[in-house]
C-alpha cells in the first residue's frame, strides 16, 4: 500500500529555508511513519557550496493507476496537494491515457512510502475507457505501440474512468480552488501541442477547440487557471547550442542530466520526465528570469 506522506525535504536544485511539515493525507486509516529527519549535508550546486537536507534513499517512482473505481479520490487527492506542490506536469498517449505529475518550485514532488516505509515519488495515471478500437478511428502503429508498451485497450473499456467524468471532476476541483491559488498554477508540457488540447478539450465537454492560438489561450487560461509553458520550446529558445538543436524528451532529459533513459513510454512516467526537464529549464538553464518569458508558447503552435 502507498499512503500519501508529506513532501521530503531534500531539494535537487538551491534551496530555500527547510520546509513547514504539511499534514498526511491518505485513504487508509493508519499511515507507516516516515523515515526520522536527517541531518544537513554539505551539497555543491554549481561551484556554491550550500545547505540541503539529506533525503532517505528514494526506490523510485510509483504511479498510481486512476480508473473508474477511483478517480474521485485521487483528483480530491491531487486537489490537496495542489495547495503544496502548484507545477503540474501532464503528458497524453493518445488513444486514452493522462498522466500527472505535481513539483513545487524547487522540484520536490509528493512522497508515498510502501508498506516497509520506502519513500518513491509520486505521479499519476488516467485510464480513460472511451476508445474502442473496433469503431474509433486511430492510427494502427500507435496502438501497437502502447500494446506493446503493456496498454491493455479491452480492461481499458472495462476499468477506464469516462473522458467526461474525469473532466467533470477535474473541474469542480479546479474551481474550488481559492481564486489567487488557481492564478499560482503553473502547466507544463514538453512538445505539449496535443497535450493541452487534449486537456483543454476534456474540460470544454468535447467541444470543438479553436483554430487559432489566439483563441486557444484564453479558454486554456479560463479552464486550467495559472500558465502554460512547454519545456520543449524552453529548451529550443534557450541559450544552449545543444538543447536548441531540439530532440524529443529522452533527448533532452539526457542532456539535462535529469532521468534515466531506461523507462515505459507511457504517460505517467513521461509527465515525470517532463516535471524534471521543465524544472531543470526554470532553475538551471533559464535561471535569470525562470523562463517567464516563454510563458505561453507552445511547441507546434508556436516557432
Amino acid at each position: 500500500m502507498f499512503p500519501l506522506a508529506p513532501p521530503r525535504l531534500f531539494q535537487p536544485f538551491p534551496p530555500p529555508a527547510p520546509h513547514a511539515a504539511v499534514p498526511f493525507f491518505a485513504h487508509a486509516a493508519q499511515l507507516p511513519q516516515p523515515p526520522p529527519p536527517h541531518a544537513a549535508v554539505p551539497y555543491n550546486n554549481g561551484g556554491v557550496v550550500g545547505h540541503a537536507v539529506a533525503p532517505p534513499p528514494v526506490f523510485g517512482l510509483h504511479i498510481r493507476p486512476v480508473t473508474a473505481a477511483n478517480y474521485e479520490a485521487e483528483l480530491d487527492a491531487i486537489g490537496f496537494l495542489l495547495t503544496r506542490f502548484p507545477f503540474v506536469a501532464i503528458d497524453t498517449e493518445y488513444p486514452g491515457t493522462l498522466g500527472i505529475t505535481l513539483c513545487d518550485e524547487f522540484g520536490n514532488l509528493p512522497v508515498v512510502f510502501d508498506s516497509h516505509g520506502r519513500p518513491f515519488e509520486l505521479a499519476w495515471e488516467a485510464t480513460f475507457s472511451d476508445f474502442d478500437a473496433r469503431r474509433d478511428r486511430h492510427a494502427p502503429e500507435s496502438v501497437a505501440f502502447l500494446r506493446s508498451q503493456g496498454v491493455d485497450f479491452d480492461l481499458a473499456r472495462a476499468r477506464g474512468v469516462s473522458s467526461a467524468a474525469f473532466a467533470a471532476k477535474l473541474a469542480a476541483v479546479l474551481s474550488s480552488m481559492p481564486q489567487q491559488q488557481r492564478d499560482e498554477l503553473t502547466w507544463a508540457a514538453f512538445g505539449g501541442a496535443y497535450d493541452f488540447a487534449y486537456v483543454v478539450k476534456m474540460l470544454a465537454g468535447g467541444r470543438t477547440l479553436p483554430e487559432t492560438w489566439h483563441e486557444f489561450a484564453p479558454l486554456a487560461r479560463a479552464l486550467l487557471g495559472g500558465r502554460v509553458f512547454d519545456a520543449k520550446y524552453m529548451a529550443e529558445h534557450c541559450e544552449r547550442a545543444d538543447l536548441c538543436r531540439g530532440g524529443g524528451l529522452s533527448r533532452v532529459a539526457a542532456i539535462l542530466d535529469v532521468q534515466p533513459n531506461n523507462f515505459q513510454c507511457l504517460a505517467g512516467r513521461k509527465s515525470h520526465r517532463a516535471c524534471r526537464v521543465f524544472t531543470a529549464m526554470r532553475r538551471r538553464i533559464l535561471y535569470q528570469d525562470g523562463g517567464a518569458r516563454h510563458e505561453g508558447f507552445i511547441d507546434g503552435l508556436h516557432r
